[in-house]
């Protein structure tokens, strides 16, 4: 126990946690930006069994964020190589090694043999497959996603209501942006695997204040952070956030501002972001928004977007405080919500 002193002397942690770490099972699905830090984290602190499943191959092109990895190990299967350089950090760890991609075929059998799954995969449809099989075998899900300089970390225990992914967004979207396009900063998926391995751990030792059944939105510009209870019906909610009431609308009350004269769309995206709307707007990414107010009317009600709601409610903010803007509101979830209940 010598290896782990440093946390075993924490404040509620001790002797007891760090056995509940030692017995524990966790699955890791994804090897890359995510899955790295992640991995390295759980394997540092004790993990007694991790099971690793990616069925790509290292390119020169993830090493600047999957930082287990080194030029050596370019043309090297993620998982396989992921497992030889953690057995490297902690030999007592168990590591499995599987070298394919998670799908419909493996991912009940799979996932059954493990006590917590996370995921650090960067598509939709394998995202929805984690859930929904965590969801049929009550097994805990840790959620992890990236978009550019934004990231989202959702706990997902499985008990009681089963609250899970498709509560927030019911289907995937039917467009989606990865990193070959929108880019990658590692740092940032440093920070977001972190988050997935420390919730994980807080989750196996039974911390109190851990993400139970929320989702943390991360802005890593500024280091703005927003967390919302997720809930079967997510209500059309107004919640307060530095004491100012910050209106969030719907996707069908979103709708309802659509070609209303009296309404202003403002996309604060930049203008390479992906997927387009399908409607008019006005586009001002959010870091010119100041320099460009002379292009919003404020004799009309103002409705922003964004990817995933975090810039959007960070213009909401601005527009209140420095412009006393009255009639401002923002789309909860982004377009990815919006394109989700098409």
């Amino acid at each position: 126990m010598q290896r782990f002193i440093r946390q075993t002397i924490l404040p509620n942690f001790g002797n007891e946690a760090q056995q509940k770490l030692l017995n524990s099972k966790v699955l890791v699905i994804g090897a890359g930006g995510l899955g790295c830090p992640c991995l390295q984290y759980l394997v540092s602190s004790g993990i007694g069994e991790i099971g690793i499943v990616d069925g790509d191959n290292i390119d020169i092109s993830n090493l600047q964020r999957q930082i287990l990895f080194t030029t050596n190990d370019i043309g090297k299967n993620k998982a396989a190589s992921a497992k030889d350089k953690l057995n490297d950090i902690h030999p007592s760890t168990k590591i499995n090694s599987f070298p394919i991609f998670i799908d419909e075929k493996n991912a009940s059998e799979i996932i059954s043999k493990y006590d917590v799954v996370v995921d650090c995969t960067d598509d939709f449809k394998t995202r929805y497959l984690i859930n929904d099989v965590c969801v049929e075998l009550s097994k805990p899900l840790i959620f992890g996603a990236n978009y550019q300089f934004e990231g989202q970390v959702a706990v997902f225990k499985m008990d009681d209501l089963k609250i899970n992914l498709r509560d927030i967004f019911p289907t995937p979207p039917k467009q989606a942006i990865r990193c070959e396009e929108a880019g990658a900063l590692g740092a940032v998926l440093g920070i977001l695997g972190s988050v997935q391995a420390l919730e994980t751990i807080k989750l196996i030792t039974k911390q109190e204040d851990c993400l139970h059944n929320e989702i943390l939105y991360l802005n890593v510009i500024k280091y703005e952070t927003v967390k919302i209870k997720i809930t079967k019906k997510m209500p059309d909610i107004r919640y307060l956030m530095s004491g100012k009431t910050i209106i969030n609308l719907n996707v069908e009350e979103f709708k309802g501002k659509i070609n209303n004269p009296l309404v202003q769309l403002i996309d604060v995206r930049n203008e390479t972001e992906l997927p387009k709307v399908d409607f008019e707007c006005i586009q001002i990414p959010l870091p010119t928004l100041k320099e460009n107010i002379h292009l919003l009317n404020k004799e009309k009600e103002i409705v922003l977007f964004c990817h995933v709601g975090i810039r959007s409610l960070e213009a909401v903010e601005l527009l209140q405080d420095e412009f006393d803007f009255q009639k401002v509101s923002h789309l909860k979830g982004g377009v990815v919500k919006y394109f989700s209940m098409k």
